[in-house]
């Protein structure tokens, strides 16, 4: 295996002869181990879908094998119920779908490592895809329940086919950025389902100042997911269903069975701030 500074100087060396490596900058990136280990990572590389290339530091850049992570996140994204079937992998994507196969590359659209990532993907049909790193919330190399150290609290989320545990004593706290238009929970819910739930918190809607809370701003905004709702208020959809209301409802039941996202009633998102609160306690 190739020493670190032998690896930088490689890497260095094939971006520079406009080699395409698979490596892309995204600072929210974390990987975690199957060991329970967390690498806050600013480049990872995917090149012969066995190692990861992952810049942790100006200085350190490791190599891991695949089958010693458990997964990538994107962006402090809840654990899934993705069941898994021998070696295959997983990556779930921003709006509930998920995908299995075989990662085969993970790289930039273009030699810029600014530039969006790319994430090259076998179906279990044998189909390539390339998916745009925009779509994808995590890529799952081994089962998160897997995780060592991961609390009892946090599996009984997903055990039977619900996805969610049912004690009272369950607590799942998701912040719902005001920029980004859907949040996945990762809690997988049956139609009819009741969820108990607390909301709080401020956003602000604009540079002008304008605050919401969770039951919204005053007025209502045509180009928002729900043109009838106060603009501002939290949203709720399952998988890429309608969206719903739900503000400051201490209780909701479930429209519709799949994977529960929140997101924010807003047409235009880049101009947010801030953050909602959600505590979901108990399904019924």
């Amino acid at each position: 295996m190739l020493d670190r500074l032998t690896s930088r100087a490689w890497l260095s060396g094939a971006l520079a002869l406009g080699l395409g490596l698979q490596v892309f900058a995204q600072s929210s990136a974390t990987i975690v181990m199957r060991s329970g280990e967390r690498h806050p990572a600013q480049n990872i590389g995917l090149f012969d879908g066995k190692e990861l290339i992952v810049r942790t530091s100006f200085a350190e850049e490791p190599r891991f094998p695949v089958d010693q992570v458990a997964y990538i996140d994107f962006g402090d994204t809840p654990d899934s119920s993705i069941r898994f079937n021998g070696s295959q992998n997983a990556i779930m994507l921003r709006d509930g779908g998920v995908l299995r196969g075989q990662v085969t590359r993970i790289g930039h659209t273009t030699e810029d490592q600014k530039s969006p990532y790319q994430i090259s993907f076998r179906t279990s049909a044998g189909d390539q895809r390339d998916l745009n790193g925009n779509d994808v919330a995590r890529v799952y190399f081994n089962d998160p329940a897997g995780v060592a150290g991961a609390t009892q609290a946090s599996r009984s989320w997903r055990r039977g086919n619900r996805g969610v545990g049912t004690s009272g004593n369950d607590l799942r706290v998701i912040n719902v950025p005001a920029r980004q238009r859907w949040t996945s929970t990762g809690i997988t819910v049956n139609q009819g389902d009741v969820l108990n739930l607390q909301s709080t918190g401020q956003i602000r809607l604009n540079r002008d100042g304008v605050s919401a809370s969770p039951d919204g701003s005053s007025g209502n905004d045509a180009r928002s997911p729900l043109p009838n709702v106060l603009v501002g208020a939290l949203i709720g959809r399952i998988g890429s269903g309608q969206p719903f209301g739900i503000g400051m409802q201490g209780s909701i039941t479930m429209p519709d069975s799949g994977q529960l996202f929140l997101g924010v009633n807003d047409s235009i998102l880049n101009d947010n701030d801030g953050a909602f609160r959600v505590e979901i306690r108990t399904i019924q």
